[in-house]
């Protein structure tokens, strides 16, 4: 698996772009895609899409998008008979003649039972930095996107969340990144404020775009306010 590509507002100026050009185009599904299990052999049919589009798409500071009608398939699915999970990327076995809407969403509670799995089994290197920041993303997903009633995170989740950031931002080569307002952010929601401010210290501010300094004061003022949660980009 190639390393994911997760620079904040790289991906945000890019969404941007997309939005611009497929707003008006009709979500239209394709003909399911087909994965098998590797451990039971169990196939499932995914969702796959002729044609999308990010209206009403929702931005955040984890740097997840959130379109309605361009929805993505899960990297990682859960077997529904053996319960063992796998990469989807690596598990294609054609296509079907039906269409579906699945996805293969993983929970949070998922998320940290295929952590822990692909950990005992070993996995390490760029896929494992992909799952750390996943089950970050599911994390936030959880508590703060999606939960209709507030939960409060318990003691084990929050120092999950935080061991998967600080995992991330250890392995993931941050040398290409130019501005890495993405790094300053995760180390604001681990609460880890001192390593957040040094990130930010170290961004050349008048050498950012309009849109990378709303971010960047966002940060900011949240991290001098000592506030952790996650946040809804303004675009």
């Amino acid at each position: 698996m190639k390393k994911i590509i997760l620079l904040l507002t790289v991906i945000l100026a890019m969404s941007l772009t997309i939005n611009s050009k497929t707003e008006n185009t009709t979500m239209i599904p394709g003909n399911a895609e087909i994965v098998k299990c590797p451990y039971c052999g169990t196939e499932k049919e995914l969702m796959t899409l002729i044609s999308g589009n990010t209206f009403d798409a929702e931005y955040w500071s984890d740097n997840k998008r959130i379109a309605p009608m361009l929805p993505h398939v899960s990297p990682v699915q859960k077997c529904p008979n053996c319960g063992k999970y796998f990469f989807e990327h690596k598990n294609r076995h054609g296509e079907s003649k039906n269409t579906s809407f699945d996805c293969g969403e993983l929970t949070f509670s998922e998320w940290k039972e295929a952590y822990k799995q692909f950990q005992a089994e070993g996995l390490d290197g760029d896929e494992m930095t992909n799952i750390q920041f996943w089950v970050v993303q599911s994390y936030n997903d959880y508590f703060y996107r999606n939960s209709i009633i507030s939960v409060k995170p318990s003691e084990e989740d929050y120092q999950l969340f935080s061991e998967m950031v600080v995992g991330f931002i250890e392995s993931f080569d941050w040398k290409p990144v130019k501005h890495p307002l993405l790094k300053a952010e995760l180390y604001r929601e681990a609460n880890c404020m001192k390593e957040c401010k040094e990130v930010l210290e170290s961004i050349p501010y008048d050498d950012l775009e309009d849109f990378e300094k709303s971010i960047f004061n966002d940060i900011k003022r949240r991290m001098e306010s000592n506030d952790n949660i996650v946040f809804k980009l303004s675009v």
